[in-house]
Parts: structure tokens; sequence; C-alpha cells
């Protein structure tokens, strides 16, 4: 049981979030270029959105969080994704991770949360080495890949990690100074998130900080909202997927606002071109359809999760087929304006072309494949052996 004892917390409506959210973008989009070279996010970025509140959206009110649904959440990530794509994939991957934190028992809540209420809580997958079981909990050694916004966090979740000997794996929560953050985030896109690996070596993991994975995880029931009593991965790609529409909706506005006064090298007004008014009609149409299915979908599930019903089967193979979708589609409505932009849009002090490399590289990730997200949708649609029948991993 946890030894917090609840406050009172002025709770602001998500659609002050989002204002607030949105009145950050001028600043986030000020500072890409020094959050690529650096491949971190500024420090004043990341103050920026806690002071916002707006890493407590997704947080138990237990701990002063706003306890809202990944519908608030997304809209509030499109808005910081607008101003900066890096900005934007750390806020939607970390700032959905307190839904991760409340796997694990109270104390374990308490811990990460009472010393440091704006903790920061990464992820990692492991890709090499192992979790051996000790007395008292678990030794691990090996690499844990790619920790989106570890340069920042106080704590990393590993999860679904190989436990030696045994079929079984395991999700455990880790102090940061527990590990060595290794500088491998080399990338063409999104190099502010900062995406390094992580080393362990003879890392203890109490029992209490760990627990088999794809089975009831221990934090279950501590909170009565049903946001905290469902399986993330339902939803988890949701983020990721709504940080790319977030900057397409960016390079739409940097676009029409730089064609309006340009000409051509033979003087001619580029904005009277037929051809450019198409693109940003077709452009336009995508991320508003993308806006719009993310909305639906989100609000579709939370309406189960929030009265504690399971989110059908149907539901949730949609929810992942459309997840990828709205990324492709926010794709090539980037794609469609950067190749308008022409050739003065390849420099690299130019934004299209880094909110270009940002949404490619966001789309590599395994959750928006197109190709098996699309096909584990028609497998199941045509009832099919082998259809996905759970979250992508």
């Amino acid at each position: 049981m946890s030894t917090v004892t609840a406050t009172s917390v002025a709770v602001p409506s998500p659609e002050e979030l989002v204002a607030r959210a949105r009145d950050l973008r001028p600043g986030l989009r000020s500072r890409t270029a020094r959050c690529e070279d650096q491949r971190r996010i500024p420090q004043e970025s990341l103050d920026e959105m806690i002071q916002a509140g707006l890493f407590n959206v997704l947080k138990p009110k237990l701990y002063g969080g706003y306890e809202m649904g990944w519908d608030s959440f997304c809209d509030i990530t499109l808005e910081i994704a607008a101003g900066c794509g890096s900005t934007g994939w750390i806020y939607g991957v970390c700032g959905s991770h307190p839904l991760m934190v409340t796997n694990f028992g109270s104390d374990i809540q308490d811990e990460v949360w009472s010393a440091n209420p704006d903790a920061i809580v990464s992820s990692a997958k492991m890709i090499s080495g192992a979790f051996k079981k000790v007395d008292g909990g678990y030794l691990g050694n090996g690499i844990m890949a790619i920790a989106s916004g570890s340069l920042h966090a106080d704590w990393v979740f590993a999860h679904f990690t190989t436990i030696e000997g045994s079929k079984k794996q395991l999700s455990t929560i880790i102090p940061l100074d527990d590990v060595t953050i290794l500088d491998t985030w080399q990338v063409m896109g999104l190099a502010g998130t900062g995406s390094q690996n992580l080393e362990m070596k003879d890392v203890f993991v109490p029992n209490s900080h760990a627990f088999v994975s794809n089975q009831t995880p221990p934090g279950y029931g501590v909170h009565d909202a049903g946001i905290y009593n469902v399986d993330y991965r339902i939803l988890g790609t949701y983020p990721t997927a709504t940080v790319i529409v977030g900057m397409a909706m960016g390079a739409l506005d940097i676009f029409v606002a730089d064609i309006k006064d340009r000409s051509s090298r033979f003087g001619a007004k580029i904005a009277k071109f037929q051809s450019l008014q198409l693109r940003i009609a077709k452009s336009s149409a995508e991320i508003d359809s993308a806006k719009l299915v993310i909305r639906h979908n989100t609000r579709e599930a939370m309406n189960f999760i929030n009265k504690h019903e399971p989110v059908p089967m149907e539901l949730r193979t949609r929810l992942y087929r459309d997840a990828s979708y709205v990324s492709l589609l926010a794709l090539k409505a980037i794609e469609r304006i950067f190749y308008a932009g022409g050739a003065s849009e390849l420099f690299l002090n130019r934004e299209l072309q880094r909110i270009f490399r940002n949404s490619h590289a966001g789309r590599a990730q395994f959750g928006l494949n197109w190709d098996v997200q699309g096909t584990n949708y028609g497998r199941w649609a045509l009832g099919l052996e082998g259809a996905q029948k759970t979250a992508p991993l």
C-alpha cells in the first residue's frame, strides 16, 4: 500500500493543456537545429513542458497527475511534434511511461515519484545478454537498445528481456544511475531524441522492481482508473504515430508561410501556381484525415477502458492497423510538399529537410511498419492462422 497521501491537485482541462502545448511550438521550432546538433532535447524545452504540466497527463492523481486518457495525450503530442519532431518523440514516448510505472506495486511508484514528482522514465529493449535469477531478485548483464530520453531520464523500463534458462521474459524498472549510457545514437533522423544504447554490468534488480512479462502486473488495481488496469500496448503505438502526424502539421505550416512570398527565378509568384495549390490541398487533407482517425480511435478505445471493459479484438486489430496507416498518410503529406519546395530545401539549415528525415526515421519503428501491420490486419480479417492477436512489440 502506498505511503503517499493524496493532495488536492488543480487539474486543467484537456483543451487548456493543448493550448499550453501549442504556445510552446515557436520556441521548440527555434531550437530544432540545436536539438539535432547536440543529439538531445535542449533543457529549456524539457523544462517548458514540465512547467506546463504536460508530463502529468497520464500520471495518477495520487502523485500530482491528471489521470487523463490516450485521446487527450495524443492531442497534446500533436502540438509538441508540430514544433519539433525529436522533442515530440521524447514527449510521446516518455510522457506515456507513467502507465508503465503503474505496472509496479505502490512502493515502487512511491519510489519513482515521491522524491521527484517530475521523474522521467525512459524505456529500452534488451538486444544482448540476459537476467539471471538470484536470491531476492535478478542480476542483469547485457545491452539495451534505443532508450529514447535516456539522457534526461531518472529511470529506464526494460521490457520483454531474457531470463537465463527460462522461456519467460522479464519486465523491470531500473535507476539510470545503475546502467552506462553508450554513445551509439548516430543517425540520419530524430537525432535529437538521444536514443542511446544502455549497458548493464551485474545490475541487481530486486523482485519488487520486476515481474514476468505477459502476466498480470503487480500494479493492476492500485489505482481505480481504467487506464491503469489495461494492457499498455493496446494504444502504445499511438504516441509515435501521432508524432509523425504532428511533424506533418509543422511541415505544412512552414511550407505555406514560405510559399506565400516566394517568387520563381523568372519573377512569377509561386503561390499562384495551381500545382502548388493542389499539393497544399492534398497534404492538408491527408493530415486532417490522420488526425481524425487518431482522435476517433483513441476515444473509441477509451470508452471501453474507462468502463473497465475489454477492448474488443476487432477494435484492437484496427487500432494497430490505423496507427501505422496514419503515419503513412502523414509521410506522404510531408514528401509531397518537400518535393515542391525544390532544391532550396536540400540545405541542412532548412526545416523541411529536417522534418523529412525525422519522419522517415520515426516510421522505421516496427509498430508503424505498414507491411507488417497491414499484413497482420489482413490475415486477421481473413481468419488465417498466425494473425497477430496482441499489440506489436
